[in-house]
């Protein structure tokens, strides 16, 4: 070892973060918190969660982040059409 090099890792995170999964993760909490006060802002996040969770996941990579931006994307997309029948059925 010269005298310019250490032996201590460099500070920092160590694990790697796929944005494009934290990105479908939180798209896809805000569609079902949308889904049930405004349906069609709740399907339209989740539709852009599901593509965020798909792009993510077809890096190669499969974490559970892009997995739950999935989940969540389509539980969105579940919840605000169950709310927009419903409102229909009580509208009607």
């Amino acid at each position: 070892m010269t005298s310019g090099q250490t032996s201590t890792p460099p500070v920092g995170r160590t694990g790697s973060s796929n944005g494009l999964a934290v990105a479908a993760l939180v798209t896809g909490v805000a569609g079902i918190l949308f889904a049930l006060l405004v349906p069609i802002v709740g399907v339209v996040l989740g539709v852009v969660a599901i593509g965020l969770a798909v792009a993510a996941r077809r890096g190669g990579v499969r974490s559970g982040q892009a997995t739950a931006g999935l989940v969540t994307g389509v539980l969105a997309v579940v919840v605000a059409v169950v709310t927009m029948v419903a409102a229909y059925a009580l509208l009607t």
